[in-house]
C-alpha cells in the first residue's frame, strides 16, 4: 500500500455514504464529525495507526458520520475494488 496525502479539511468519507476504502492513518489526526442539519459536532479524533472506513467498506452500509483531517494527513487506503 502506498501512502497518500489528504489536504486539511477535505472530507474523506461523507455522512450517509458507503465507502469502498479502508484508511489507516500514517501521520496526523482525523476528526469524526456528526451532522444534524447545519450543525456539526465532533464526536472523536483518530490518530496515527488508527483505522476508519472499515464499517462501510466491509459491511457495505452507509456511514452515520463523516471524517475530515485536522491538517494535511498521510493515510494508506485499501479499496474493496482491489
Amino acid at each position: 500500500m502506498k501512502a497518500e496525502y489528504i489536504p486539511q479539511r477535505e472530507d474523506v468519507i461523507l455522512q450517509n455514504e458507503a465507502p469502498d476504502d479502508v484508511y489507516i492513518i500514517v501521520s496526523g489526526e482525523v476528526e469524526i464529525i456528526d451532522c444534524e442539519g447545519e450543525k456539526e459536532h465532533v464526536v472523536g479524533t483518530l490518530q496515527s495507526a488508527d483505522m476508519f472506513g472499515e464499517v462501510g467498506a466491509l459491511c457495505c452500509r452507509p456511514q452515520s458520520i463523516f471524517t475530515t483531517p485536522e491538517a494535511e494527513d498521510q493515510c494508506t487506503n485499501r479499496s474493496n475494488a482491489d
